[in-house]
């Protein structure tokens, strides 16, 4: 069920139940992009159901889902379009269009091609660990991360904060001193270091060098640690239950349940998967996310957050703009 984890902190305030978060993000449903549209987000049912409910409670856990359409139009082909039309133009009027009346052409040429075009969506799972106030998103990408967040902030109003997770270490210097120790103390006895890694020198052409299927507790590794590469990305195991890759900015990525893990919700029914992969799902990573936080030192200020003050400067400019929104927005959601 989940593949990338990127980890938020949540305010005290908001949501307090998952039937508040389901209220909130009804007001944002999920609709397909019309003719003209190039993009369109929204809240659809975490089962797949047509008319399900948006927010899904098990085993204590919230999971709700966002959905993101966008349609796409070969740039080639407006070009194509443009010319086209320019051509027309000087063949009967006898002049060139200026350079305002190209951006014009180009936005007609694009709307007229947008109902070709097909649509391509993803979805992003959404998890709330209510007692912890993590807020979860199963993605890779910041861009997909921010457009969750504005959507939040556009529904929940006063009370909602978010920040991003921080820890009193670094991944990365935590990362750095797994690798650089010889003697294997310095990982915590949860985790193991796999077979891959990502190491980056500093200055404006930094060295990159990667491991794939290759030991790292090695002299070899540890010269290029000595010489002041730091690591990017490292792939680690969990209680030989979960395999993943952490990055420097505390996502993990290509999460990989052990075999076996998982053999109770094979056995569930079709009804019940759902509810099975959620719960072992979440019940694993919730103590891998423990054991990691605490391996990196714990949380830098767990009760920093606030609609006034997150508790970390957002990743982006977007969630910059929808963090200063919601800290403005004093009279609720603005429907």
């Amino acid at each position: 069920m989940f593949k990338n984890l990127m980890l938020y902190r949540l305010s005290p305030e908001w949501p307090a139940s998952a039937a508040q978060w389901e209220a909130a993000i009804a007001n944002e449903p999920f609709a397909e992009c019309s003719a003209t549209q190039q993009k369109s987000t929204g809240w659809v049912p975490p089962r797949g159901d047509e008319h399900g409910a948006l927010v899904e409670t098990v085993d204590g856990q919230w999971i709700a889902r966002f959905a993101i359409e966008t349609k796409a139009v070969p740039g080639d082909a407006v070009r194509r379009k443009v010319e086209e039309a320019v051509q027309h133009i000087e063949k009967t009027t006898g002049r060139k269009p200026g350079k305002k009346e190209l951006r014009d052409l180009r936005d007609d040429a694009l709307i007229s091609l947008l109902p070709q075009a097909f649509p391509r969506r993803s979805t992003v799972t959404v998890w709330i660990e209510p007692t912890q106030r993590w807020l979860v998103m199963d993605v890779g990408a910041q861009g997909k991360a921010d457009e969750v967040i504005t959507s939040l902030v556009r529904v929940a109003g006063k009370g909602f904060g978010v920040g991003l997770l921080q820890t009193a270490s670094s991944p990365q210097a935590a990362m750095a001193a797994w690798l650089a120790d010889a003697e294997g103390d310095a990982l915590p006895h949860a985790f193991n270091i796999e077979r891959e890694c990502e190491l980056k020198g500093s200055g404006d052409e930094p060295a990159v060098v990667k491991f794939t299927r290759h030991p790292l507790q090695t002299d070899e590794v540890r010269q290029h640690i000595a010489e002041g590469k730091l690591p990017t990305k490292l792939a680690l195991g969990w209680a030989g239950r979960v395999g993943f890759m952490l990055t420097q900015a505390l996502q993990l990525k290509k999460i990989a349940f052990q075999e076996g893990v998982f053999e109770e919700g094979a056995k569930s029914k079709d009804d019940d998967r759902f509810d099975a992969d959620v719960a072992l799902s979440t019940g694993e990573l919730s103590g891998l996310i423990t054991d990691l936080i605490d391996a990196l030192g714990g949380e830098a200020d767990p009760t920093a957050v606030s609609d006034q003050a997150p508790a970390a400067a957002p990743a982006s400019a977007t969630e910059r703009r929808a963090l200063a929104t919601a800290g403005a927005d004093d009279d609720g959601p603005p429907f």
